[in-house]
């Protein structure tokens, strides 16, 4: 082959290659995303409302049956749930594994915008959210104080927060088990009643006067200048005395029917760590991001913290990264185990330093140069990658052994020169070897179109293994002749070899 022959005459050239694939390759590793399983889009949509105060089967009634009706009829939908309770539906669409969920996600708000005049006013916008298991909490940090929970919430959202937020591919934050105050306005019934008025009155007048409004513009020389009104509360006073009605051209004011104070927001969860109320937040990475990276710049983030501050006492509680740098460390151990066994056994069997390191310097080039085509295909280290090499590493040898045994059939049998040996002996097993990877990949290939979530699954193992096969090849009929017609100890006509495996079996 026309490869074969120039990588032998050209043994810089070719090596030089090499140098660059491999250099690509350490490139690559250093920059890919570490992260437990590949990434996968559930093909689900949910649709989510609001609407507080609200019992479930007037939820029901109101808003989960107008919706589910009008998004029964979008493409592609396969399954449609439903439920309801106090203040919230739930809505959630499965399509069809080929359906694309941003495009659907399209259809579904065209779908809402017809029903959104059925739904009452005073109920939240539907919101729609799409379901992703790599969007879950990396880290999820306990907080420890002597101040109270209203202030260390305070303190987190405000600061704390805000630090982690500035690390490179963090994503959200949620605080979890804080206490947010709140205004509250505690209606008086006997006098509200006495004075003629509702509810709705005065929640409709606090909404009314709580709002700033655009003034236009007005003009200063060449300049336009914005004007707005400034009408958002800035006390409790200013709540207190906002007028609801006139009667007998006397004000009622919401003091008047109600008592307005400070409060706090009622617990719906409660978060204790030896039976000690503490406040927790979560932290979730950008799409993308490499999981272990980022975790670990929390941690110092996290230390750094603790350092500066003598009354706040920041802990992880969980560290997702922790079992997948586990979870990959073990994989990857099992690889090179299983390349220095390869190693060991070809060592056995060939008797000979030089043919065993020549198929041995084959291993790492092809995991090395897999790696740069993980890099270039958006791909990611996590458990099915590194499975793929494992996998792989077995298969890795077989070309290389092929054409490295004629090429010592040619030494020892036909006394030709080392570049002859090299040349011929390549070129004689170079169909069947390609045929062989071939045949390989083909096995392979029906997974890459697996349209199930096992199939999203095993995608990238399948890819791995035909990445490293493909690079194996390519050794095999480079790398490896180029080689052996320069590092080859094979002596001609040399018959000792098949002494020492009859000696050995």
């Amino acid at each position: 082959m026309p490869i074969t022959e120039t990588s032998i005459k050209r043994p810089i050239a070719t090596s030089m290659v090499f140098l660059i694939i491999i250099t690509l390759g350490v490139i690559g590793f250093r920059f890919l995303p570490v992260d437990l399983l590949p990434p996968i889009e559930y093909p689900q949509l949910t649709v989510a409302t609001e609407y507080p105060n609200v019992g479930p089967e007037e939820m029901e009634q109101i808003i989960t049956e107008p919706i589910e009706n009008a998004l029964a009829g979008v493409p592609g939908v396969e399954r449609v749930r439903s439920s309801s309770s106090e203040g919230r539906s739930r809505v959630t669409l499965e399509f069809a594994q080929s359906v694309d969920v941003d495009v659907a996600s399209n259809d579904v708000r065209a779908a809402l915008d017809r029903v959104r005049g059925t739904i009452p006013p005073e109920a939240d916008a539907p919101r729609i959210w799409k379901f992703d298991p790599n969007n879950f909490p990396i880290v999820i940090i306990g907080a420890n104080s002597d101040m109270n929970l209203a202030e260390l919430t305070v303190l987190l959202d405000r600061e704390i927060t805000k630090r982690f937020e500035q690390i490179n591919g963090v994503g959200s934050i949620d605080i979890w088990g804080g206490i947010n105050r709140e205004v509250k306005v505690d209606i008086k019934r006997d006098r509200l009643i006495a004075s003629g008025l509702s509810t709705a009155q005065v929640q409709q007048a606090i909404a009314r006067e709580n709002a700033n409004l655009p003034g236009g513009n007005v003009n200063s020389g060449l300049q336009q200048l914005y004007v707005r009104t400034l009408g958002e509360y800035e006390s409790i006073e200013q709540i207190a005395n906002t007028v609801i009605t006139t009667v007998d051209s006397k004000p009622i004011r919401v003091k008047d029917v109600s008592n307005v104070s400070f409060g706090y927001q009622d617990l719906d969860r409660v978060v204790s760590i030896d039976e000690k109320p503490m406040v927790r937040f979560g932290i979730r990475k950008q799409t993308g991001a490499n999981t272990v990276s980022v975790a670990q710049d929390i941690r110092n983030e996290i230390k750094q913290i603790n350092s500066q501050r003598d009354d706040l006492n920041l802990f992880i509680t969980t560290d997702q990264s922790e079992f997948i740098q586990s979870s990959i460390d073990n994989v990857q151990n099992s690889a090179m185990w299983g390349a220095l066994l390869a190693v060991f056994v070809l060592y056995i069997f060939f008797r000979n330093g030089s043919s065993t390191f020549i198929i041995a310097l084959a291993i790492p080039i092809s995991i090395i140069a897999t790696f740069a085509l993980l890099y270039f295909n958006d791909l990611t280290l996590n458990q099915m990658s590194f499975g793929g090499l494992a996998l792989g590493v077995g298969l890795i040898v077989d070309n290389g052994i092929v054409v490295l045994e004629n090429i010592i059939r040619l030494r020892e049998e036909e006394g030709e020169d080392l570049e002859t040996s090299a040349l011929i002996g390549t070129k004689q097993v170079a169909g069947a070897i390609v045929a062989s990877t071939l045949t390989t990949c083909v096995i392979f290939l029906p997974v890459v179109f697996m349209q199930t979530i096992s199939g999203l699954l095993f995608q990238e193992l399948a890819l791995v293994v035909v990445f490293a096969l493909i690079c194996s090849l390519l050794v095999a009929l480079t790398l490896v002749p180029m080689l052996s017609s320069k590092f080859l100890t094979v002596k001609k006509g040399m018959d000792n070899k098949k002494g020492k495996f009859q000696k050995f079996f």
